[in-house]
């Protein structure tokens, strides 16, 4: 495979959400992702609610571009492929709970002493130090302990978890970013590198300017619905035919802008209203005061003399708008992959371009032990050492 990391081997031991989507961008920038899985393969592979052909939709999205090993490295003959394996590897990237892998010799002392140039990611829910490190962790579990619920929702509706699995996957990239730093760094020492992070910490990152001000003023935060706690107007508003979002608050000129566009010039001149802190303390009243006027037209028609004003607006469009839309297309951020059981496997390209190219992963994911007996064989193993490993239950081909 061609890329910037092409030449390059990941051992991936990762299960889940946050650590495949590491393996993941690595496999998109052109490493060799071996992912090894148990005999019964990740536990992915049998969740989700879509399935084609038998294949977990959910699994296919998270592990494209990557080679399966079905392993059970639990078992001494097991454990010496790993091995193998690890030693020829340039990367070794997990997502168990902190110290379960020490019983194998898969932590980071016992990998970094037996292969000193391996550079080693661990992805965790609370981190690996702390009284916390041992807790497993969940997307939906750390945004509530993260304090990221407690931010998004409103009063009425109670703390709201964010649609999506962003704390995996903001896991998963920054892990990879740490891998790929620590890479750079071998090619002038020689030397491996830990390099962990966590679903907790990636949630206090995206916190960090609320955090800021709460750590000024000592003010907690409370629910914010779709609004901030730093700007006003800037959220979203009723409108006659739905909703939109509008970020009428950037500068005093923009919110200026922004009440001329709306037939709210009235607003300039309210006190309440006078500059951003003030808005802000005024923030019910100030949504009141647009929404009785926005009311009165549907979104379209907003967003169109908003448009013209230059104040930053959208409509809240459904996954389906998104995905069929020009600009989704001209981003090539849908990769169409051929996969050998479901047919044709759609899957979201990485959010990176280079020189103004999508980043693809080149093929689908692999059913469960499909490259067990290649990769193997490059190992070293010969096809009768191989036939007795998948005879005793060790290893799974496809």
């Amino acid at each position: 495979m061609s890329g910037a990391l092409a030449g390059l081997t990941v051992v991936d031991l990762t299960r889940f959400v946050a650590g495949s989507y590491a393996t993941s961008v690595l496999a998109a920038l052109g490493a060799d992702v071996v992912k090894v899985e148990p005999p019964d393969g990740d536990p992915y592979r049998r969740q989700g609610t879509e399935w084609v052909n038998g294949e977990s939709v959910l699994f296919m999205s998270l592990n494209a571009g990557k080679r399966s090993v079905a392993l059970d490295f639990r078992t001494p003959p097991g454990r010496e492929v790993l091995e193998r394996l690890v030693a020829r590897a340039d990367f070794f990237v997990e997502n168990a709970r902190p110290g379960s892998l020490a019983r194998h010799g898969l932590d980071w002392d016992s990998l970094h002493e037996r292969h000193p140039a391996l550079v080693v990611g661990s992805i965790s829910g609370y981190g690996d130090v702390g009284p916390d490190a041992e807790k497993g962790g969940f997307d939906l579990i750390l945004q509530a302990e993260s304090g990221l619920m407690s931010v998004t929702g409103s009063p009425e509706a109670g703390p709201v978890k964010v649609g999506a699995p962003l704390l995996d996957v903001g896991a998963g990239l920054a892990c990879a970013l740490g891998l790929l730093a620590a890479h750079v760094e071998r090619l002038s020492t020689g030397r491996g590198r830990l390099v962990s992070t966590s679903l907790l910490e990636f949630a206090l990152s995206g916190l960090g300017t609320i955090a800021a001000g709460y750590l000024v003023s000592g003010e907690v935060p409370g629910l914010l619905g779709t609004h901030s706690p730093n700007f006003a107007p800037y959220g979203g508003f009723h409108t006659a035919d739905g909703w939109i979002v509008m970020a009428g608050a950037g500068t005093e000129e923009l919110w200026r802008r922004a009440c001329e566009a709306l037939g709210a010039s009235a607003l300039l001149g309210d006190e309440r209203f006078s500059d951003n802190a003030r808005r802000v303390a005024h923030r019910d009243e100030l949504t009141a005061a647009l929404e009785a006027l926005l009311v009165l037209e549907p979104s379209k028609h907003w967003l169109g003399v908003l448009g013209e004003a230059g104040v930053p607006a959208a409509e809240v469009r459904g996954l389906d708008e998104v995905l069929a839309s020009g600009q989704v297309a001209a981003l090539g951020s849908l990769e169409r992959l051929a996969h050998a059981r479901a047919g044709e496997s759609v899957v979201v390209a990485p959010p990176l371009r280079i020189d103004r190219a999508p980043l693809g992963y080149g093929s689908a994911a692999p059913v469960l032990g499909a490259d067990t007996a290649a990769v193997l064989g490059e190992l070293g193993l010969s096809e009768e050492e191989i036939a007795r490993l998948v005879g005793d239950g060790t290893a799974v081909t496809t």
